[in-house]
């Protein structure tokens, strides 16, 4: 049942009960059965007849997770400290879901909108971003990847054979930090750090994106070793805002 919630996507936000059907492989009676109770758990709303949109229950949780995330709480009460490297910069923390990246908090701006906005899914092969969280998963978490994702690991810039790509992810890992330029969106680069939990597992990333006019790589190992100090600002703030009972302001 949990699977006709998947489809409802950013280019597909609304669905008619048949499509829905069709595009899952599920009977109609089936599709309506699930529909009416997703509907009764406000997980689903009825735009018009028979066809739907995600509900209120999806716009609660957001808002939960938005006030109650030890990593996004952090990062609202650290974002003053961030320095201002350019004109136009975006700030992003990212947590790791699965095998996928997600951004949860988001803060400046630019004149071309990033692809990172909050609530956007990316892989874990393409950008700094996703980059500096890859490296630090295990050794056998990084096989697995290679061999389910052989065309991401292609097109992913960290080699072609397990060894170039397990070399890769070491260099990644011993300087820190991440530097890609136009992987994810064109004219801009970013940089990126890791976050991890109270037992030293990666759990996500800062990264600040920049237009590549921007950059002087005469600054790279610089700023990179002031974000990897920031990102160890957030693993230790939002470990310890983990413990604590949370109360609404």
């Amino acid at each position: 049942m949990l699977r006709v919630l998947d489809i409802f996507t950013e280019t597909h936000p609304v669905w008619a009960v048949d499509d829905m059907s069709a595009a899952l492989g599920y009977t109609r009676s089936t599709v309506y059965r699930y529909v009416r109770e997703l509907a009764e758990a406000d997980l689903l709303f009825q735009v018009e007849a028979g066809r739907y949109a995600l509900g209120a229950r999806i716009i609660t949780w957001d808002h939960q997770l938005r006030v109650s995330d030890p990593l996004v709480r952090a990062a609202h009460q650290l974002e003053a400290t961030w320095p201002r490297w350019s004109a136009q910069q975006v700030w992003l923390v990212c947590r790791l879901f699965k095998d996928q990246v997600v951004c949860v908090h988001q803060s400046g701006g630019l004149t071309d909108t990033v692809s990172y906005a909050r609530g956007t899914p990316r892989p874990l092969f393409m950008g700094a971003t996703s980059k500096t969280i890859l490296a630090h998963l295990g050794t056998r978490q990084h096989s697995q990847l290679f061999l389910e994702n052989p065309e991401a690991v292609r097109q992913s810039n960290l080699g072609q054979t397990w060894d170039e790509f397990r070399r890769s992810l070491q260099g990644i890992r011993r300087q820190g930090y991440v530097i890609t330029a136009a992987e994810v969106d064109p004219g801009v680069f970013g940089l990126a750090a890791p976050i991890f939990d109270g037992e030293n597992r990666v759990v996500g990333s800062i990264s600040c994106v920049r237009p590549l006019t921007a950059r002087e790589p005469e600054q790279d190992q610089l700023q990179g070793q002031q974000l990897v100090a920031l990102a160890d600002n957030l693993t230790q703030l939002a470990a310890a805002l983990a413990q604590q009972p949370f109360q609404m302001d």
